[in-house]
């Protein structure tokens, strides 16, 4: 099945966080402990929705779709060379989503005149990223909305 990747529209602002939730409920909690899982999955209130709306941070953010239905996301911050977010739903895992997503979001950003990007992966992502090329620059800690979480800092060049 092909995999489509599309630009976030207006509205879908609730979607975008329950994909997230779902991937990483999905996807990490072997990885993680629960009270970290719960702050990574962030509700989507009223007001969470609203400052995601704000988008202070200027994301790309993107869907990938199969056969029309959302199965993935990624979030890619130009002014920062940052490659943000990319989850997949837990039934959509190992079909290309993840892959179409981190291809798209380098094309963008080389579209962009950048010649890497850098990303935190967390530690089940590590090897995801690392076989699209990433190279990791050391293990880190990350502040998850109060929770500290093990991460790889990783980077790739571009060009």
């Amino acid at each position: 099945m092909p995999v489509a990747i599309r630009e976030l529209r207006s509205g879908e602002e609730r979607l975008f966080l329950e994909v997230h939730a779902q991937s990483v409920r999905g996807l990490a909690a072997d990885h993680y402990p629960p009270e970290l899982i719960d702050a990574w999955c962030v509700p989507p209130t009223d007001d969470f929705v609203d400052h995601f709306v704000k988008n202070p941070d200027h994301e790309l953010r993107l869907f990938a779709e199969i056969d029309g239905r959302v199965v993935g996301l990624g979030a890619l911050v130009l002014e920062d060379a940052e490659l943000r977010a990319c989850y997949v739903l837990p039934e959509a895992a190992r079909r290309g989503v993840g892959t179409a997503l981190v291809r798209e979001m380098e094309r963008l950003a080389a579209a962009h005149h950048l010649d890497h990007l850098a990303l935190l992966a967390s530690i089940n992502a590590e090897p995801f990223y690392a076989a699209l090329g990433y190279r990791s620059e050391g293990c880190t800690e990350h502040n998850m909305r109060g929770q500290p979480m093990a991460a790889v800092k990783m980077s790739k060049r571009l060009r």
